[in-house]
């Protein structure tokens, strides 16, 4: 059996040169694999990366991140409070690496989590060393509420106010206090 730790990843900016490498990677859902695949490399409002199984150069997995805030609306109707945050426009991993554990121990989760926990370590870095922000941010697909919640994060509260995008439709808003 091939665990997570077994696997030499590589981290990379993605950009037009990369998109090639991109054509096979299937997460499951198509409107997730067709952002990757036909807006990610130019979507002005993020930067996606790609992480890269360096054994057989396949797509583990993509994350895109963006300049974001989460809105408090304290209820008397002309006083929000707007928190700086990350937020994780799309995190997907390919069907081929999902559900797989880690290693022979099951206390260390899944490659998804680790993969999950990098994510999350890269932004600590980056507002602790370049941009602050205090929250992260996502909206989740139905099906990977689970996830999201196993690794910390949290359903917004009645007071916390959520995207209006039609492309989130169907999306739990979620966030992370840092």
């Amino acid at each position: 059996m091939i665990y997570g730790q077994d696997i030499k990843k590589e981290i990379i900016r993605f950009t037009a040169e990369e998109k090639d490498s991109v054509k096979n990677f299937n997460c499951g859902n198509e409107v997730i694999n067709s952002y990757l695949k036909e807006k990610a490399y130019d979507d002005p409002q993020t930067v996606t990366f790609i992480v890269k199984d360096k054994n057989n150069n396949m797509v583990i997995c993509y994350y895109s991140l963006s300049c974001s805030g989460l809105v408090l609306d304290h209820g008397t109707g002309n006083k929000i409070t707007i928190y700086p945050a990350v937020e994780i426009k799309m995190f997907a991993i390919d069907e081929n690496y999902q559900h797989m554990p880690y290693s022979d121990d099951t206390e260390e989760g899944n490659l998804s989590d680790m993969l999950f926990a990098d994510v999350i370590a890269y932004i600590y870095r980056f507002t602790d060393e370049q941009c602050g922000a205090d929250k992260i941010t996502l909206y989740s697909v139905p099906d990977a509420v689970n996830f999201y919640s196993r690794n910390g994060f949290n359903e917004f509260r009645e007071f916390m106010k959520p995207s209006t995008s039609w492309f989130l439709d169907g999306c739990v808003p979620m966030y992370m206090d840092l």
